[in-house]
C-alpha cells in the first residue's frame, strides 16, 4: 500500500534517479495515467501501476525552467509567420 507522499501530485517536480528532473502535467485516476513533461520539454505518458517503480523524488521546481505545458494553448499565436512580424 502506497502513502499519500508516494502518489504523483499535478504541478509538483520530481528527480528520477538518474539525476533527469520532470513535473506532473496531469494525473488520470479514471484512465490509470500520468503526464509527465521533462526540464527540456518532452512529453510521456505513464501508467499509475510504474510511477512508484520510477524511484523519483520530490524537488523544489528548478528557476531556470522556461518550459510550458500550457505555452501554446492559444492557436492563434502559431499561426504568425516570421515575415508577418514588423519591424520597428
Amino acid at each position: 500500500m502506497s502513502s499519500d507522499a508516494d502518489e504523483p501530485i499535478e504541478g509538483n517536480w520530481y528527480e528520477l534517479p538518474s539525476g533527469e528532473i520532470f513535473t506532473v502535467v496531469t494525473v488520470d485516476e479514471e484512465e490509470g495515467m500520468v503526464e509527465i513533461q521533462y526540464d527540456d520539454d518532452r512529453l510521456e505518458e505513464l501508467e499509475l501501476e510504474t510511477w512508484e517503480d520510477l524511484g523519483a523524488d520530490p524537488i523544489d521546481p528548478p528557476e531556470q525552467w522556461t518550459g510550458g505545458y500550457g505555452t501554446f494553448d492559444d492557436e492563434d499565436d502559431l499561426d504568425i509567420e516570421p515575415s508577418e512580424i514588423e519591424e520597428e
